[in-house]
């Protein structure tokens, strides 16, 4: 019981927003506690310096012990280990390919991918890479990357894949605009005539995108109008992933508005 109350004060601690930290009584009252009650959970708290008290105030803070816990969490992660189970819970519950991809210079390489049982293997019929300006997972990517990643896709070249690829530098900042809006991306049979994916980016503990999460299906089985059905499992599985990386999940927005999106840019 003394450990979870001392887990639980860590919490009330880490997420306080008050730089100067917070009293013995106010942190007792958030956990429904007597002030000498924290005064006791804390004294081993302060011997590792999982918390720091000012001695002027004082008012608790986490400490440095704290950090060092969090970058020895941090250096074990992988994108491709941790969002391992994400692609599996997003095949099973989509019915779709779920893929991971990670960006690669100017184009996203496959890190993984799960087929749901039954479904059609679309993603073996994916090059290991492919453009970031005509896949779901390379434009996830470039919405919440730095203006140079954009730049540079743009004076690569937008060479189209099908016909539908995006291949002018405006309409690309214009469909990069809306998904960083409603915070996924579409790719409308841009990288293969037969196939659409819905995509959405992750993040990690420095804000910098490390990759996207997909679900991949064929056009007939993923028409225009159920896109908003699975942009809000890819949502939020992207942002499980980005929170076990360190990452902020970001404000939480509804999916929204893809058909008419699709239906406005390409006639679907």
């Amino acid at each position: 019981m003394s450990l979870r109350r001392a887990l639980a004060l860590l919490d009330v601690c880490a997420l306080d927003t008050d730089p100067a930290g917070l009293t013995a009584a106010e942190i007792g009252r958030r956990l429904g506690v007597h002030k000498s009650t924290v005064l006791r959970l804390a004294a081993p708290l302060l011997e590792s310096e999982l918390l720091r008290r000012d001695t002027a105030t004082g008012r608790f803070r986490l400490g440095p012990g704290a950090l060092r816990l969090g970058h020895a969490y941090l250096s074990g992660l992988d994108v491709e280990t941790v969002a391992a189970g994400s692609l599996d819970e997003l095949a099973r519950t989509s019915g779709c390919t779920s893929v991971l991809a990670v960006p690669d210079g100017l184009q996203v390489r496959l890190a993984g991918h799960r087929s749901a049982p039954g479904a059609a293997r679309t993603s073996g019929r994916w090059p290991s890479s492919v453009p970031m300006h005509c896949s779901a997972t390379g434009k996830a990517i470039l919405s919440v990357a730095g203006a140079s990643l954009v730049e540079r896709t743009v004076a690569g070249g937008l060479r189209p894949v099908t016909s539908r690829s995006i291949t002018d530098p405006g309409e690309l900042r214009a469909e990069l605009m809306r998904t960083r809006r409603r915070g996924f991306a579409v790719d409308d049979r841009e990288l293969d005539p037969d196939i659409r994916a819905v995509a959405a980016p992750v993040l990690d503990h420095t804000g910098d995108v490390v990759g996207a999460l997909a679900v991949v299906a064929p056009a007939s089985r993923m028409p225009a109008a159920v896109v908003q059905e699975h942009a809000r499992t890819v949502v939020l599985a992207a942002r499980a992933v980005t929170r076990r990386l360190g990452g902020a999940a970001g404000v939480e927005r509804r999916p929204g508005g893809a058909t008419e999106d699709l239906q406005a840019r390409r006639g679907a």
